[in-house]
């Protein structure tokens, strides 16, 4: 009788085809997928590698079409699939950065992958996988979309830590990862059944109804928020959550850590966005006390911890758990001059860590990635317009005008500060100071002479991607008008249809 009583919606071609557009980008590369999967067994091992690549990069560069298509109006916009994910310029966004970031990630990879002997298709497919969910994420609007999003994503770079399967450093941080991302999606998941048994629904908006409702003192909710927070602190590695990053950053091959160092965190971000700042806004109080005290770890802890470092690896995870501490500022300060400051942020992040990381890719030789400081030394006089490409982009990290890193900054602490954040930007601004310690390090190292000579692996397809991060490093420092036309400023265009 009960099921007979179930009324099942009307679901018509032009309603699949109104939702298929709205993630087009998405299946995209799901398509993308099968077809390597595919071609890995039907093409042979010998000759796969390069098709699966070839593969991969079409259908970024066709789902960064079809994004830069529907952000200029062509086709719908708004919620499909009954609300369980939008096609909003949010989604499209980060659809637009994960397109970007895929490219960047196959042209690095695939140079290492051959001099290392590692198995490419698989490679390939895994990363095409992991961006996949890290889009389905940034376009879900309800908590069972956003968990199994994460999930997929997760899921995909526990294997790709460990790809390395000849050392042991490489199966520990897959093992490591693996143990410490279950751990932080339990606490994700308990928090997200916490949220729902407070409000009786998944959706987004429904939850931002409801939570106005309730308001701040329902203790479900606010203990729901609490274990979100902590588990997307793990995510964004974020202190005092971030013992597992130094350590995995450290094992995996360098072009996973690359990918790694900008994908997760970007993909975390856009949860956190989403979760607390659309659906939990109208308690940003308690969150935003919760983020904040995070962010204070994270500068303090990345910051000294990258000072200590002996391993590049290791000070650039230090240096990652830093900039997730900027990035806090934004989100704590909110609205739209602050979220409008976290994608500028993160826009610049992508351009400038995966440039660094590019460069300890394109050096790495056959047997072992490019970690210790000593391995920079005579790049100066190897290579002179690589390591000027690094001195800009390590200049940049650490907040040096006229590049990316320092507008970024700016647009972050003075939406901090709008919101009488200005405490935390004092904390965030002294920190800063203190990085520049260890990122110039690395540029000394640059231009200390080599004792001995060394070979340079030959790398073309990296070192273009050093050069184009740098390149927009310093363009978008000098002109951020490119990026987001007046978003900072006044009316946000990405966050405004979200």
């Amino acid at each position: 009788m009960y099921l007979a009583s179930i009324t099942v919606p009307s679901y018509t071609p032009a309603h699949a085809w109104h939702d298929l557009q709205q993630i087009a980008p998405i299946a995209i590369l799901t398509i993308a997928i099968l077809v390597g999967l595919i071609a890995d067994l039907v093409v042979g091992r010998r000759r796969a590698g390069s098709l699966v690549a070839s593969i991969a990069v079409v259908a970024y560069v066709l789902a960064l079409a079809v994004t830069c298509l529907r952000w200029a109006g062509y086709g719908p916009r708004g919620e499909a699939y009954y609300g369980f994910a939008t096609g909003s310029r949010y989604a499209l966004y980060f659809e637009a950065f994960f397109s970007i970031l895929g490219i960047l990630t196959v042209l690095v990879s695939e140079p290492y992958l051959r001099r290392r002997r590692f198995v490419r298709p698989e490679f390939h497919v895994l990363t095409l996988a992991a961006i996949t969910g890290m889009m389905a994420l940034a376009a879900s609007t309800s908590l069972v979309t956003i968990f199994i999003s994460l999930e997929t994503f997760s899921v995909a770079l526990y294997v790709l830590s460990s790809y390395s399967r000849r050392e042991t450093g490489s199966q520990e941080s897959g093992a490591k990862y693996l143990l410490v991302g279950g751990f932080a999606s339990a606490f994700i998941l308990y928090g997200m059944a916490l949220i729902y048994g407070a409000t009786g629904t998944t959706q987004i908006d429904a939850i931002r109804q409801q939570v106005g409702q309730i308001g701040p003192h329902d203790p479900l909710l606010i203990l729901g928020v609490i274990l979100m927070g902590v588990g997307f602190a793990y995510k964004i590695s974020g202190a005092p959550f971030h013992q597992w990053t130094p350590d995995v950053y450290q094992g995996a091959p360098l072009p996973v850590t690359t990918f790694m160092s900008v994908g997760t965190k970007a993909a975390a971000f856009a949860m956190i966005l989403t979760v607390f700042g659309d659906g939990l806004s109208h308690i940003s109080g308690e969150w935003q006390a919760l983020l904040a005290f995070v962010a204070v770890c994270s500068l303090v802890v990345g910051n000294l911890g990258a000072l200590v470092q002996p391993s590049l690896k290791r000070m650039l995870a230090y240096s990652g758990i830093a900039q997730a501490g900027y990035v806090l500022v934004g989100v704590v300060a909110g609205g739209s001059q602050g979220y409008a400051a976290v994608l500028f942020y993160l826009t610049a992040y992508l351009f400038m860590n995966f440039g660094a990381f590019a460069v300890l890719t394109a050096l790495s030789g056959g047997e072992a990635d490019c970690d210790r400081f000593t391995d920079l030394d005579g790049l100066g006089q190897r290579h002179p317009a690589l390591a000027l490409l690094l001195t800009v982009l390590m200049l940049s990290l650490g907040g040096f005008p006229p590049t990316v890193g320092f507008i970024g900054k700016f647009f972050l602490f003075s939406a901090a500060v709008a919101q009488g954040w200005t405490w935390l930007v004092i904390i965030a601004a002294l920190a800063s100071v203190v990085s520049v310690a260890y990122y110039v390090r690395v540029i000394v190292h640059v231009y200390t002479p080599a004792r001995g000579r060394r070979e340079m692996p030959q790398s073309g397809l990296a070192v273009a991607t050093v050069v184009v991060s740098a390149v927009l490093v310093v363009a978008l420092g000098i002109y951020p008008a490119v990026l987001f036309a007046g978003s900072i400023l006044g009316a946000n265009p990405v966050l405004a249809s979200h």
